[in-house]
C-alpha cells in the first residue's frame, strides 16, 4: 500500500514542490496584473460571459458523469476543463481567468475527478498559465484585444495559433510534473504524456473550446448546436484511459503482450515486404524471486518499474517494448540487423546492471535472448519463440548474459516457449516470480 507521506504535498520532491508553488503564485497574480492593463473595473457583459462558461463545463462535467455512469475516479483525463480556460482567454480580460478556472476546477473535482488535491492545484494552475500564454498569442497574431473575433482567415489564424500555444505550455507544465515527481506516483501521467492520443484529444477540446468563444461572442442562440460535439469531447477523455488500460501493463505502462504482439507483427509485415532486417529480444531479470523475499514486494514492483523505465529510454521511439508476464520483457526492434541487435542487447544489459534501485542498497542483472533475421524474412511467432530459447541458453549460462541464435525455420510442431512453460509454474502475469 501506498504510504500516506506519497500524498501529500510536503513529501514530495523539492523540485517538483518549487515548480508547482511558482505556478501557482504566477496563476494567481500575472492574470491580476495583466487584466488590470486591460480594462478598468466589472463589465456586465463580462460577468454574463464568465457566466456562460462556467455554465458550458458544468453541462461538460455532468455530460461525462453521465457517460461514466457517474463512478468518482482518480485517474481520468479533465481535458474538456481546458477547453473553458482557453475560451475565457479569448473572450475576456486576462483577470476572469483565476475565477473560471478555480469554479471549473472546484465544480469538477466536487462531481467526481478525485485526484490529489495538490495534483488538481497544480493542474489549475498549468491552465490559468497556458490560457495566458494563448491570450496573448491571439492578440498578437489577430491583432485585437479580447473579445476581438473577425470574419476572414485572421480569425482563423488566431485561434490556432492560440490553441498551439496552450498546448505547448500546458503540455511543458505537465511533462515538468510528471518528471520531477517521483516515477512510483506518476507512472500513469508519464504513459498519458508518452502517447499521441493525449495530444490529439486535447487539441481536439481546445478548439471545441475556441468554437464555443466564437458562438458565444457572435451569436449565443447557436450555442446548443454545439451539445454533440461536447459529448464527442467527453467520449474521447473517458475511451483514452480504458484504452490505455486494455494495451499497456499498470505497473510498468508497458505494452501487455497481446497489444505487444500485434504491433510487433505489424511491424514485421513492414520490414518483410521492403526485405528489411528485425530482431526480436526477450530479456528477464535474473533471481528475482531472492531480490523479492529480500527486499519486499514493494520493492520488487519498484524494480520492475525501474527496468520498464530504462528500457524505454535505452531504444528508439520506434522500438516495441512489452511485458511478457512476471520479470520477462520482450522487444522488437524493426529495421535491426544481428550484429546491431547483439550490441543494443548488450548495452541493455549493462544499464541494468548498473541500474540504482529505489530504496535499496542491491543492484539486480538482466539476461537476455537476441534473434534476428537480417533478410527481413521470418514469423514473428517462431522468433518469439527462438528469443526465448536464446533467453533460455543465457540463463543456463550462467545468467547477466546476451546470447544470439539466428532465426530458425519454422517446424510443423514446436513446444510451447520456456517462458510460458515457466511462466504456468510461476505466477500470472503481473505479479513477480522467480527466473
Amino acid at each position: 500500500m501506498r504510504s500516506v507521506h506519497t500524498w501529500v504535498f510536503a513529501g514530495r520532491p523539492r523540485r517538483l514542490r518549487v515548480l508547482i508553488t511558482i505556478c501557482v503564485l504566477a496563476a494567481l497574480t500575472l492574470p491580476l496584473a495583466v487584466g488590470a492593463a486591460q480594462v478598468d473595473g466589472i463589465r456586465a457583459d463580462g460577468a454574463l460571459t464568465a457566466g456562460a462558461l462556467v455554465a458550458l463545463s458544468v453541462i461538460n462535467v455532468e455530460i461525462g458523469r453521465i457517460l461514466d455512469g457517474g463512478l468518482k475516479q482518480s485517474h481520468r483525463p479533465h481535458k474538456a476543463l481546458s477547453a473553458w480556460a482557453f475560451a475565457a482567454a479569448l473572450l475576456l480580460p486576462a483577470w476572469w481567468l483565476v475565477p473560471i478556472v478555480a469554479t471549473t476546477y472546484a465544480h469538477a473535482r466536487w462531481r467526481g475527478l478525485r485526484l490529489q488535491l495538490w495534483k488538481w492545484v497544480g493542474s489549475a494552475a498549468y491552465v490559468t498559465l497556458a490560457a495566458l500564454a494563448a491570450q496573448a498569442t491571439a492578440a498578437a497574431v489577430g491583432g485585437s484585444g479580447t473579445g476581438g473575433f473577425s470574419s476572414g482567415p485572421g480569425a482563423l489564424l488566431a485561434v490556432s495559433s492560440a490553441a498551439a500555444v496552450f498546448l505547448v505550455v500546458e503540455t511543458a507544465l505537465f511533462h515538468g510534473s510528471a518528471y520531477l515527481n517521483d516515477a512510483d506516483d506518476e507512472v500513469w501521467l508519464r504513459r498519458i504524456l508518452r502517447g499521441p492520443s493525449f495530444y490529439t484529444t486535447e487539441a481536439a477540446v481546445l478548439l471545441v473550446g475556441g468554437l464555443s468563444a466564437a458562438v458565444l461572442a457572435l451569436n449565443p442562440w447557436l450555442l446548443p448546436l454545439l451539445l454533440p460535439a461536447y459529448g464527442l469531447a467527453q467520449q474521447a477523455a473517458l475511451n483514452e484511459p480504458l484504452q490505455q488500460e486494455a494495451r499497456t501493463d499498470p505497473k510498468t505502462g508497458l505494452y501487455r503482450y497481446e497489444s505487444w504482439r500485434r504491433q510487433a507483427l505489424a511491424a514485421q509485415e513492414r520490414c518483410t515486404a521492403r526485405h528489411r532486417p528485425w530482431s526480436v529480444v526477450f530479456a528477464d531479470i535474473d533471481q528475482f524471486k531472492p531480490y523479492n523475499d529480500t527486499w519486499g514486494h514493494l520493492a520488487g514492483d519498484a524494480a520492475l518499474v525501474a527496468v520498464a523505465d530504462l528500457l524505454r529510454g535505452e531504444l528508439r521511439s520506434h522500438d516495441l517494448v512489452g511485458r511478457f508476464g512476471g520479470e520477462e520483457f520482450c522487444m522488437f526492434l524493426p529495421d535491426t540487423a544481428s550484429t546491431e541487435a547483439a550490441e543494443v542487447a548488450g548495452r541493455l544489459r549493462a544499464a541494468v546492471e548498473a541500474l540504482p534501485l529505489p530504496d535499496t542498497q542491491a543492484h539486480i542483472t538482466m539476461s537476455l535472448g537476441v534473434v534476428s533475421t537480417d533478410s527481413g524474412e521470418g514469423e514473428l511467432l517462431n522468433a518469439v519463440r527462438n528469443a526465448d530459447k536464446a533467453l533460455y541458453v543465457a540463463k543456463e549460462r550462467g545468467r547477466n548474459a546476451v546470447h544470439v541464435l539466428a532465426l530458425e525455420p519454422e517446424t510443423p510442431a514446436v513446444a510451447a516457449p520456456a517462458a510460458s512453460r515457466r511462466r504456468t509454474r510461476s505466477e500470472s502475469p503481473g505479479r513477480s516470480s522467480a527466473a
